[in-house]
């Protein structure tokens, strides 16, 4: 692995490590931070990202925490291991599980994005002494089922996990990709220059096209149907949870986000303003409910 044409933000530190075979992309800052008196945080990503998205967040809490974001498995510089089984969320929280042994990390506070954020919630559902508590923005609790009548929100899913997925992610200009990045968006809100093609690039790479097809068609014929029986999560209850839906998320909307609210450790904040890319759209806002939450610990 190497760190070339990788995107550069001040402060963060590269490495990687490997978890059972598989080589995972680390990047990290405020390692000074690193003690015992305060957890550290790991921040994963969703699809069509990597740990770039974190790129406003990330040197704000290293200022007082140590931050380590993780590329999953298929994105950014971590390996793409083949087959629709290797994408399957539960064995994804298993492996970012075993990376933080492997990182020597007592019992972080994980804080993820989209799929990473549905990976987080799962870690706390499958070994919650693993964690502190998470913050999970932009996702819906993975215990909860989706009502019939809000399933149109996800007619993305079977093109991307379809056939012919792995080709509109690498090939035909990227015209999925670049649909979800537009539609997600809150209205206003601009890509900075050169940020949305740091993350098409590295989907020219037909492994990493084919991990993002994977992505969704191990959800859609594995996952799924486990969550409708209501044997995929247990519903967490012994570590405190905050989730942040996007106001104008039109996938993940915050009346699917609150499904999950009642138990005494979840907290469902709205972020104004924002639509689904949250740690970009709304990064201070996001620090700030993180700060907000680091206070209990």
């Amino acid at each position: 692995m190497t760190e070339a044409s990788m995107p550069v933000v001040t402060g963060v530190d590269h490495r990687w490590i490997d978890v059972d075979g598989v080589s995972l992309h680390v990047a990290e800052s405020g390692a000074a931070h690193r003690s015992a008196s305060r957890p550290s945080l790991v921040l994963l990503h969703g699809w069509p990202q990597h740990w770039f998205c974190w790129r406003h967040v990330m040197p704000a809490l290293a200022e007082t925490h140590h931050v380590v974001a993780i590329d999953l498995r298929g994105a950014g510089w971590s390996d793409a291991p083949a087959g629709v089984e290797a994408y399957d969320k539960r064995v994804i929280a298993d492996e970012i599980t075993r990376a933080i042994e492997v990182l020597e990390l007592d019992r972080p506070v994980l804080v993820g994005h989209d799929w990473g954020a549905w990976v987080s919630l799962l870690i706390a559902s499958r070994r919650a002494s693993a964690v502190r508590g998470v913050v999970a923005a932009a996702i819906v609790a993975p215990w909860e089922p989706i009502p019939w009548h809000q399933m149109w929100r996800f007619a993305y899913q079977p093109v991307a996990g379809g056939v012919g997925g792995a080709f509109l992610q690498q090939r035909a200009g990227q015209v999925l990709l670049k649909a979800i990045f537009r539609g997600g968006a809150a209205r206003g809100f601009r890509w900075e220059r050169g940020d949305r093609a740091e993350y098409l690039a590295r989907f020219r790479e037909p492994g990493r096209a084919k991990a993002g097809e994977s992505l969704y068609r191990s959800f859609m014929l594995r996952e799924m149907p486990a969550l409708g029986r209501g044997e995929y999560a247990r519903r967490v209850t012994d570590v405190p949870l905050l989730l942040l839906p996007g106001e104008g998320d039109l996938v993940l909307a915050p009346s699917l986000v609150r499904r999950a609210e009642g138990p005494a450790n979840i907290t469902v904040r709205e972020i104004k303003g924002a639509g689904h890319w949250i740690p970009e759209e709304r990064p201070a806002d996001l620090i700030g409910h993180v700060r907000d939450f680091l206070r209990q610990f």
